[in-house]
C-alpha cells in the first residue's frame, strides 16, 4: 500500500525540513511571507497534471490547506 513504512517517514520529514527552512528565511527576512505561499502555490499547482491519483491530491491539500496557512497574507510582511 502507498504511503506507509519508509515512504511516509520520508515524507513528514520532507515536510518537516520544509517548514523550518521556509519559516527561517522568512524570520531572516530574506523571504517574504507572500514569496513562501508563491513557492508553496507554485508547488502544488506542479502537481495539477498528475492529480488524478489519490496520493498527490492528498499531496496537494497539505500544501494548500496545512502549509500554506503558516504564512499569512498580510503577516510579517
Amino acid at each position: 500500500m502507498y504511503g506507509q513504512g519508509r515512504e511516509l517517514e520520508l515524507g513528514n520529514a520532507t515536510s518537516a525540513v520544509l517548514v523550518s527552512l521556509l519559516k527561517t528565511l522568512v524570520g531572516k527576512n530574506i523571504l517574504s511571507n507572500n514569496e513562501a505561499r508563491v513557492l508553496l502555490t507554485k508547488a502544488a499547482n506542479d502537481l495539477v497534471p498528475h492529480d488524478c491519483a489519490a496520493p498527490v491530491k492528498g499531496a496537494m491539500g497539505i500544501i494548500l490547506n496545512d502549509l500554506l496557512p503558516m504564512f499569512p497574507e498580510n503577516g510579517g510582511d
